[in-house]
């Protein structure tokens, strides 16, 4: 996702055998420069989790001012 300022967020979700998901991985960074990991989210396949992959997305947008701090953090 762009996110402005040359920036992109991307996800990286890896899913069980099942075709579950597993796990999210969340990395900020410019295309051809590099991306740092801002957030992940593991055991998603849990029995009792409850996950929406859009629910998820919503809620890294609502945390977009932290995430962006975690990147610049990252980066220097």
């Amino acid at each position: 996702y762009e996110i402005g300022d040359g920036l992109t967020l991307m996800n990286i979700v890896t899913k069980n055998e099942n075709g579950k998901t597993r796990a999210v991985h969340t990395y900020i960074g410019y295309e051809g420069e590099g991306f740092a990991c801002v957030a992940h989210s593991e055991g998603l396949d849990e029995p009792g989790v409850i996950y929406s992959y859009s629910s998820h997305v919503r809620m890294l947008k609502a945390n977009l001012p932290y995430l962006l701090d975690c990147f610049w953090s990252n980066i220097k």
